[in-house]
């Protein structure tokens, strides 16, 4: 699956509470993207919650936490998240576990 077909977008932090969309990965201090594992089981977008990943320059107070990646590639089709496993895990809910690599979801 690609990160393309998952509705990604850059985010900027406002301040603690709020942030919002912007057009670069370099403005960017995070992505928000639908979740791999519930869009598959959904079969698309309907009821598929999102996934928002920082980098590590957002400070460990701002949730979601504690997870920071570095990221790799400058658009949607080539980005890497890299960390110290790399991979994304989320703990309850559904789950999920993977990796996005060269802008494939693994």
């Amino acid at each position: 699956m690609k990160l393309t077909d998952l509705e990604p977008h850059w985010m900027q932090l406002s301040d603690k509470r709020t942030f919002r969309e912007v057009e670069t990965v370099e403005a960017a201090d995070g992505i928000r993207f639908l979740c791999p594992v519930c869009f598959q089981r959904n079969n698309g977008p309907v009821g598929t919650h999102s996934i928002l990943c920082w980098r590590p320059r957002v400070p460990a107070d701002i949730y979601p936490a504690p997870g920071r990646w570095e990221f790799q590639g400058g658009s949607f089709d080539d980005l890497t998240l890299v960390a110290g496993s790399s991979s994304i895990l989320l703990q309850g809910g559904c789950n999920a576990h993977f990796f996005i690599r060269d802008g494939k979801i693994c």
